[in-house]
């Protein structure tokens, strides 16, 4: 299984022993996890409501993704945020981890053809009309895609 290191939101929300709890919790037996598991969830979401009733000036401060996301932020806004794809991947499974790389670097390259089209002054392309034309197909296949 891969070690995952533990998020910011953790580090700021909850008590440091919670990670040594859930750390031991798989060498107990059964019983024991079948008892503490929830206590230590339901543990954990009262940790994260207190966190969230302090004054303001105590909360952790949002990333420096700009402009914050919200939950009507597109998924164009994650994926082209760098930093933002450098925590998450940490925390993908592999075979997702692969497409989102992938997609990264598609818009590396597709910003990069939009940069040399653009400097081209629009009437001799960087690309033939016949690789426009599938590069163009290729976006919008990408923007279509429910990821």
């Amino acid at each position: 299984m891969k070690e995952l290191p533990i998020t910011e939101f953790d580090m700021q929300t909850l008590p440091q022993f919670i990670q040594l709890a859930k750390a031991i919790l798989p060498f107990m037996e059964f019983n024991t996890q079948q008892t503490l598991s929830p206590l230590l969830r339901a543990y954990e979401f009262s940790c994260t409501m207190n966190y969230y009733s302090r004054p303001e000036s105590l909360r952790i401060a949002a990333c420096s993704a700009k402009p914050h996301l919200s939950l009507n932020s597109s998924i164009q806004d994650i994926l082209s945020d760098e930093n933002i794809m450098n925590v998450i991947l940490t925390y993908c499974p592999d075979n997702l981890r692969n497409i989102l790389s992938n997609f990264k670097n598609y818009n590396k390259m597709s910003d990069l053809f939009n940069i040399l089209n653009r400097d081209q002054n629009g009437s001799n392309s960087f690309l033939n009309p016949a690789q426009q034309k599938m590069y163009e197909a290729y976006t919008e296949q990408l923007n279509n895609l429910n990821l």
